[in-house]
């Protein structure tokens, strides 16, 4: 396994990071023990970073597979879609409680779409922002679909960490093409902001071309990880 440095954060992640959205009640709907298992197989072969939100109800199959071994070092990033104080609280401490932890290592804001709903959720990421410099959260940012957020995402000093869809055939991007993501990406790069993208295989639609999938994003050196939902041992130990 290789391992990265995530940006500014200074935190060691594995090239590749377990989605968990897919174990979870939105996808697989996996037992808890089923669930977890997969997460300890990827734990196990050297994955050390962990991607949910709070959306996925994930949470329990992290606290499950990290009760079973004493492994201190596995990075978790979680979302959120808090707008406000009041709802980034909340879905902190719902993510602390239920994965057992007294920190998280990045929270970020969840779908984030251009400047204009940065700005509506300013309030909730000037909350985790606190809660970094009080060490509960270790570094903040964004997920998003479109390029237009990663380009005002840049812009502020305060993101540490951006988490992009990026693939070869640019499938969901919703404001542009995978080179367009790439220009803006690398921009991001350049103000030492991490990176690890999501759906490298188009949400299952370039399943054909896995191999080439891979390549692709493993070859982008902006890209300190990426995320890749597993749903079996099976698909970890492939």
């Amino acid at each position: 396994m290789d391992y990265n440095i995530l940006g500014k954060t200074g935190i060691k992640v594995s090239k590749l990071c377990f989605g968990a959205l897919t174990i979870g009640p939105l996808q697989a709907n996996l037992p808890l023990d089923d669930g977890a298992r997969v997460i300890s197989e990827a734990i196990d072969r050297g994955v050390n970073f962990i991607d949910t939100a709070q959306l996925y109800k994930t949470y329990p199959y992290i606290k499950k597979a990290l009760s079973q071994r004493s492994i201190k070092n596995v990075v978790i990033a979680s979302k959120s879609y808090a707008y406000s104080k009041k709802t980034a609280e909340e879905s902190l401490y719902e993510a602390l409680r239920e994965i057992d932890r007294d920190y998280i290592d990045i929270f970020l804001l969840h779908e984030q779409e251009n400047e204009y709903t940065l700005k509506g959720h300013y309030e909730a990421l000037e909350y985790f922002i606190k809660m970094k410099e009080k060490g509960i959260i270790r570094g903040v940012g964004i997920s998003t679909h479109t390029v237009a957020a990663v380009k005002a995402a840049s812009k502020m000093d305060e993101i540490d960490v951006i988490h992009p869809l990026i693939n070869k055939n640019g499938l969901g991007i919703m404001d542009g093409t995978a080179l367009d993501m790439i220009e803006a990406l690398k921009i991001a790069k350049l103000k030492n902001i991490g990176i690890y993208g999501m759906k490298p295989l188009g949400g299952g639609n370039l399943l054909s071309t896995i191999d080439e999938c891979f390549d692709f994003v493993f070859n982008l050196p902006f890209l300190d990880s990426i995320a890749v939902g597993m749903q079996r041992v099976e698909e970890v130990i492939s």
